[in-house]
């Protein structure tokens, strides 16, 4: 690196490290931290077995501080290691290492200044920022895609045991990360096609057999190389948890494995060579897909869907959530590199980047039926930073109005950004100029997880006559003991009442909050989460 990408890299890297730390000081656990910190301890205790979807292994190094508590020598020292927030600094080391491999992919293909480039697109993303902070599995699962893609791509490119070997560890790895990794066999079959399927055309059509069938051969031999390390390392993640389990013994919950439980037949009764855990969240996973259980309804633009979703979730999602300097210059880069398409070598290179973004744009919107939060679809971020890249790898080249466009739209994104400090969770672009409406568009966790609750206590020490919402409907075992006040809430005839996003739309209880919705406007926010109403007898009678 030359002397000033020495100097800027370690800055834009300092500066995604202070905008995390910063901006989670007074946030409170979100609503599935807990789950995944617990199920992390548990792997670190060598216990694999499930109480929920959607926890992974990767987990464990958000807990590891917690375990290594015994070792510290003050009580100050093991207080800290103890809490769980603490387990919060590992992924905004991990987001790191994400950040570096996101600078060095986009270096390697287009030159150090698209490296820094593609590096300040992430180190200033809201929803990169937002998750950060958290654990969770979302950002784990985009770190692990884009350095999974990474190897993948260099193994292609240099060939080699070695090579191989990295990338079969990488995307084995991936794997315990979270489940949307899966997606990746998928993605790296497809590549491999595509890249190769002209020479092997070529090959058949010239007669040439032989050369068709040392191709064949090196591939069968590759596959076998990464499945049989990622089953390795799969049943490592997951303490080889009744590993060897027969299919036939399995319970699903969900019908797709159902049916292929019952498609294999007598194959069945051979032993699954991964961990019973493993498929069991999969299989969970899947069954909340299926029937929308354990969740509340899947919202967009003010209509609820308890199951199936929206077609295009996602598109919305990002249209409103990334900020709109970004969705320029990637639309800048789109024209310029269709433009200049011939100086680049598709194949080679921007194949194993908008494979993946065409791929996973075309699954989350119209395949997949989970539609809780454009989280989901952080996997698809690095690539897209990293093909922003090419948009100034001729930097040189552009005119004196280019050049100024782009310093100004990166200005425009750190104002952006910035003005939602230290709410990232809640983030909106400029699309939603009143910010106190962003709920008629979307909900969920793309803006209340329960990050807020330290901000709502100071509320209510300010106002303690207004009336807070406290119950935590998005539970299944607080509704229950709740039963009377969900179904028959009380609320004051005057005054102030405090709800929060998702309750207020009806993502737990559609008809809760229908009177309020119907008939009042909220005339503050409380950290973009939580809306305040001033409500006034006059103003009609008061439904449930």
């Amino acid at each position: 690196m030359d002397r000033t990408t020495y100097l800027l890299v370690p800055v834009l890297l300092a500066i995604l490290v202070l905008l995390n730390v910063f901006s989670f000081q007074n946030k409170s656990l979100t609503y599935d931290e807990p789950w995944h910190f617990r199920y992390g301890s548990n792997i670190l205790d060598g216990d694999a077995d499930r109480f929920v979807d959607g926890t992974m292994p990767a987990s464990a190094l958000n807990a590891l501080p917690r375990k290594l508590a015994d070792l510290a020598k003050t009580t100050d020292s093991r207080r800290l290691l103890a809490t769980v927030e603490t387990g919060r600094y590992i992924t905004v080391l991990f987001s790191l290492l994400t950040a570096v491999f996101v600078f060095k992919w986009a270096r390697e293909l287009y030159g150090r200044g698209a490296g820094l480039f593609s590096l300040t697109l992430y180190a200033l993303s809201p929803t990169v920022i937002a998750h950060s902070r958290l654990i969770t599995t979302d950002l784990y699962a985009a770190g692990m895609a884009v350095i999974s893609a990474y190897y993948f791509w260099r193994f292609l490119k240099t060939g080699g045991w070695k090579p191989a070997t990295v990338s079969a560890i990488m995307l084995g790895l991936s794997q315990l990360a979270k489940y949307a990794c899966v997606l990746l066999y998928l993605i790296f079959f497809a590549l491999v096609v595509i890249r190769y399927a002209g020479e092997f055309v070529r090959m058949a059509r010239a007669g040439d057999t032989r050369g068709a069938g040392r191709f064949i051969k090196r591939f069968l031999v590759h596959a076998v190389l990464f499945a049989l390390v990622s089953i390795v390392i799969i049943n490592l993640g997951f303490v080889f948890d009744t590993s060897l389990t027969p299919l036939e013994q399995y319970e699903f919950r969900s019908e797709a494995l159902k049916d292929l439980q019952t498609r294999l037949g007598a194959l069945g009764s051979l032993p699954v060579p991964l961990p019973y855990a493993y498929l069991e969240g999969l299989d969970w996973g899947k069954y909340r897909e299926e029937t929308g259980k354990g969740f509340g309804s899947m919202y967009l633009f003010g209509e609820l869907r308890e199951v199936g979703g929206f077609k295009g979730y996602y598109f919305f999602a990002f249209l409103f959530k990334v900020p709109i300097a970004v969705q320029i210059l990637i639309i800048l880069s789109v024209v310029f590199y269709v433009s200049k398409r011939k100086q680049y070598k598709f194949m080679e290179n921007e194949l194993f980047l908008l494979g993946p973004i065409v791929f996973l744009t075309i699954y989350f919107n119209f395949l997949f039926r989970l539609q809780i939060g454009i989280r989901h679809f952080l996997i698809a971020f690095p690539f897209i930073y990293i093909f922003c890249g090419s948009l100034v790898s001729r930097w040189n080249q552009w005119s004196r109005k280019l050049k100024t466009l782009t310093v100004l739209l990166l200005a425009y994104l750190a104002v952006s950004l910035l003005s939602y400090f230290p709410h990232y969770i809640p983030y909106f672009n400029e699309l939603v100029w009143d910010r106190m409406r962003a709920y008629k568009i979307l909900a969920d966790s793309n803006v209340d997880w329960g990050q807020d609750k330290e901000y709502v206590r100071e509320f209510k020490e300010q106002h303690p006559d207004a009336y807070v919402e406290e119950g935590l409907w998005h539970m299944k075992k607080y509704r229950e003991k709740h039963m009377d006040e969900y179904l028959h809430p009380q609320f004051p005839d005057s005054g102030l009442i405090v709800v929060n996003v998702n309750n207020f739309v009806g993502i737990y209880h559609p008809h809760r909050y229908e009177w309020l919705r119907q008939d009042y406007e909220p005339i503050e926010h409380i950290a973009y989460s939580y809306l305040v109403f001033d409500v006034s007898p006059e103003r009609g009678e008061r439904g449930n």
